[in-house]
């Protein structure tokens, strides 16, 4: 008996080092993060299968092997299972989405708005750039900023059947997008996968993470106010960007004074805006007017709103001029343009600091009522 033990206790050992050295190695051949809202874990690639778990945007996982459209993957807490490989985000992809970020939270809100279809979110202008993430239909978005890029015969956006109507019927080459941040929905109790440096996210339970990128400009619904969407839809306006400048004391509360940046034609011009008006609260009529209103600009986005030596409202932006001398094809001249906002009347400011006296005009010093101004009928094309 003894000599069976003495016998077998060495093949056993034999035995377990040869498991150990021959055991299956989980070596990662790559990394990702998941880039959808949620992705559905499997067990495996076949049709009888079982979902192990679920993960969301940001989860950051091991690439274990990959199979046709499949990859299989290990999650930090070392759970196995197989995904879709385009929900998968490579590495690169999702450092240019966080540099994308940063870069969107240093520069001002332009205006607000929300997805009016699924939308894809892009790294850059243009719908072959590599997607980052989509955003569901009447998701909020703040505008940072906006570009011009041409249309591709390909695309994997969806478009309604109104809204594919509509880029028919404008026969453009080239088309509007917007600079955004939002926020891509994440489950409860989720530590933020983004840094401290870019994360927003400061409530525990938060079940958001912020995004940036570009997306689309027709596919977004801007919120704006009832005074700013009456006044330019009398004026023909589309409204792009607006501001609220201060508030003025009025019997029936404080009432916001607003700057609006706009532009008339087709959304795919280089220009930013063409158009800026200013309306002021009237408190013996009771009713916003229009202050101020300069046409033909070529505005450049970010406006950047603030206040004068007694505390005045200022805007600036930069413009650009659109006539360039012959021979000359560069738009010249990108100069910023500075206005305060004077009680209820608008001046420019000279690079010294004086106010620029007005150029006079036939329409110099009238005011309109936006809400009950009569849209003028449009010209037949």
């Amino acid at each position: 008996m003894k000599r069976k033990l003495l016998i077998a206790i060495p093949l056993l050992c034999a035995v377990a080092v040869a498991a150990w050295i021959y055991r299956p190695k989980h070596e990662a051949t790559g990394e990702g993060y998941i880039g959808e809202r949620s992705v559905t874990l499997w067990s495996g690639v076949a049709q009888v299968r079982e979902p192990l778990d679920a993960l969301h945007y940001g989860d950051h996982v091991e690439i274990v092997a990959r199979h046709n459209d499949s990859v299989k993957v290990r999650t930090t807490g070392g759970e196995v299972g197989w995904i879709d490989a385009r929900s998968l985000m490579e590495t690169a992809l999702w450092q240019r989405s966080t540099k994308l970020l940063g870069e969107a939270q240093e520069l001002p809100i332009q205006a607000r708005g929300r997805t009016k279809v699924a939308t894809n979110l892009r790294v850059l202008p243009g719908r072959t750039q590599p997607r980052l993430y989509q955003f569901g239909r009447g998701i909020p978005v703040e505008i940072v900023g906006r570009a011009v890029a041409d249309v591709t015969q390909a695309s994997d956006e969806k478009e309604s059947a109104g809204e594919a109507a509509d880029s028919k019927k404008e026969d453009a080459k080239r088309e509007e997008w917007l600079f955004v941040r939002g926020l891509a929905t994440r489950p409860p109790s989720e530590a933020n996968p983004r840094t401290p440096d870019t994360s927003t996210t400061t409530r525990p339970g938060d079940r958001t993470s912020p995004i940036a990128g570009w997306i689309i400009g027709r596919f977004v619904e801007l919120d704006l106010p009832d005074t700013v969407r009456d006044g330019t839809a009398s004026a023909n306006v589309r409204p792009v960007a607006w501001f609220e400048l201060n508030k003025v004391n009025d019997i029936s509360g404080a009432k916001p004074q607003y700057l609006v940046a706009g532009t008339r034609g087709p959304d795919s011009q280089p220009c930013d805006f063409t158009n800026i008006r200013v309306y002021t609260w009237n408190p013996k009529k009771t009713r916003y007017e229009t202050a101020y209103i300069e046409n033909n600009v070529c505005g450049q986005m970010p406006i950047r709103i603030g206040t004068g030596p007694k505390g005045e409202p200022e805007f600036r932006f930069r413009s650009r001029d659109v006539n360039p001398s012959p021979g000359n094809s560069q738009v010249a001249n990108n100069d910023e343009r500075v206005y305060r906002l004077i009680q209820t009347v608008v001046r420019r400011i000279r690079e010294d600091g004086s106010i620029a006296l007005p150029k006079k005009s036939k329409t110099a010093g009238k005011t309109t009522n936006p809400t009950k101004a009569k849209k003028k009928p449009r010209a037949a094309q």
